[in-house]
C-alpha cells in the first residue's frame, strides 16, 4: 500500500529557510540537499514506519537527511504521511515540536 505524503504549513516554511540559508553556498549545495531530501521523503510511501518513534513526542517519527531532521506522523486510517517540520539538528527541537 502506498501512503500518500503531505507537507504540512510549517514544514513548507522549513523548506523555504532552509533553502534561503543554503543558497548563501554553492547552487549545487542547495540541489543536493533538496534532491536527497525528496528521495528520502519519498521512501515513505511504501515504507512509513521505517524510522524510529520520536523519544518525546511518540506520535512522531523521526528521519535524519544530512543536518536535518524531519518529523513526521503517519496517519494509518488514510494511508497518509503528514510531514511536520524539517529542522537543522542543532536546533532546540523541543521548542518547535509542539
Amino acid at each position: 500500500m502506498r501512503y500518500k505524503i503531505a507537507y504540512l504549513p510549517e514544514a513548507r516554511s522549513d523548506t523555504r529557510q532552509i533553502r534561503r540559508y543554503l543558497d548563501q553556498y554553492y547552487q549545487s549545495t542547495v540541489m543536493n540537499f533538496f534532491d536527497l531530501l525528496k528521495e528520502s521523503i519519498g521512501n515513505l510511501k511504501t515504507n512509513p514506519l521505517m524510522y524510529e518513534r520520536y523519544e518525546r513526542r511518540p506520535d512522531y517519527r523521526r528521519m535524519v537527511v544530512g543536518d536535518y531532521l524531519v518529523f513526521y506522523k503517519v496517519l494509518e486510517d488514510k494511508h497518509r504521511v503528514e510531514i511536520h517540520r524539517i529542522l537543522h539538528s542543532s536546533r532546540q527541537i523541543e521548542r518547535y515540536i509542539d
